[in-house]
């Protein structure tokens, strides 16, 4: 009689003859060596980026631009491309293209001593690197994480200045507006960026500074748009509208920091409207602004309900027939 107790052991399979894995340590010497060389040629762009995001209270979120990136391949992974498959010339002459645009872009800019485009440059060159290494394939499944990075690269000085003027006037008149109906008995007149107001017996001025006037917080808001948009599988026409709503929910939750502020400043509780406080808030207004990028891909998801037509009668037929045998 056979002994019910003994368990049958799966036996692992015999490996085909001359099958191999599709990533060897060969190919992960080739790939540190090109990023050894990209991080070599563009060494200065690295260093002024770091520099900037330490020292930069406007651009510290650019050491989480990468790491998001990363994140992004990580929770794509099922995709990714199984082997280097032969993609043909016409992807490496592409590759090759992007790779000698990003250069000598990068090139120009040393000789015209323009700083901003040197990031663009080096964002090209790793992009051009990946094609012409890895093709149309890999290319299509880590586009996404390389074009990502340019939220990292600090705009111009003087178009920052230019771009942020209008969104300093811009908080000062919501504000403003919004003050008056939240307070009773408050006078206000606004000047340019700033806010003369007169409550009981105190009055003051509120500033609208630079660091207020919402371009920090649409860099971010606007990167954290952009990355939910990608995170999961939508239609290209729900993520259009995910970028799209980046600008005025960027807008909102800036206006909700500055009225807030403000609020504070006229009730005479000024502790609470700079440093730790302040930090704070900022990163309640981010949270908002993450809950409201969650709504806005809640109603796209569900803008639309799926009906299946009902079933015509010789087809309901057939089905109770079905069933009743």
């Amino acid at each position: 009689m056979a002994d019910l107790s003994a368990q049958s052991v799966p036996v692992p399979r015999p490996a085909r003859p001359g099958a191999r894995a599709w990533w060897t340590p060969s190919m992960t010497i080739q790939a540190g060596v090109l990023a050894g060389l990209v991080a070599i040629l563009y060494w200065p762009v690295l260093y002024r980026l770091v520099y900037i995001w330490r020292n930069n209270g406007d651009w510290s979120h650019g050491f989480l631009i990468p790491v998001f990136g990363l994140y992004y391949l990580y929770l794509q992974r099922h995709r990714m491309p199984r082997g280097l498959r032969e993609s043909g010339l016409f992807p490496r002459i592409v590759g090759a293209l992007l790779v000698c645009a990003g250069f000598l872009l990068y090139v120009y800019c040393i000789t015209r001593k323009i700083e901003y485009p040197k990031g663009a440059a080096m964002v090209v060159t790793i992009l051009g690197v990946v094609l012409l290494t890895c093709g149309w394939l890999w290319t299509r499944w880590g586009w996404f994480a390389v074009a990502f990075l340019m939220f990292a690269l600090p705009l111009p000085q003087r178009l920052y200045v230019q771009l942020t003027r209008p969104l300093q006037r811009i908080a000062a008149e919501v504000s403003s507006a919004a003050l008056t109906v939240m307070i009773p008995g408050l006078d206000l007149e606004v000047r340019n960026v700033a806010v003369d107001f007169y409550y009981e017996d105190r009055s003051g001025q509120i500033n609208v500074e630079q660091a207020c006037s919402g371009m920090k917080s649409l860099m971010a808001i606007s990167s954290l748009g952009v990355a939910m948009a990608f995170l999961s599988a939508r239609p290209l026409w729900h993520r259009m509208v995910m970028i799209l709503s980046c600008l005025p929910i960027a807008i909102l939750c800036n206006m909700i920091r500055v009225t807030a502020t403000g609020a504070f400043v006229v009730l005479g509780r000024d502790d609470l409207a700079s440093g730790t406080p302040h930090m704070l808030l900022g990163l309640v207004t981010f949270g908002l602004a993450l809950l409201l990028y969650l709504g806005v891909g809640y109603v796209l998801s569900h803008l639309f309900e799926e009906h299946q037509p009902p079933a015509k009668e010789g087809e309901r037929g057939m089905a109770a027939g079905g069933m009743s045998e």
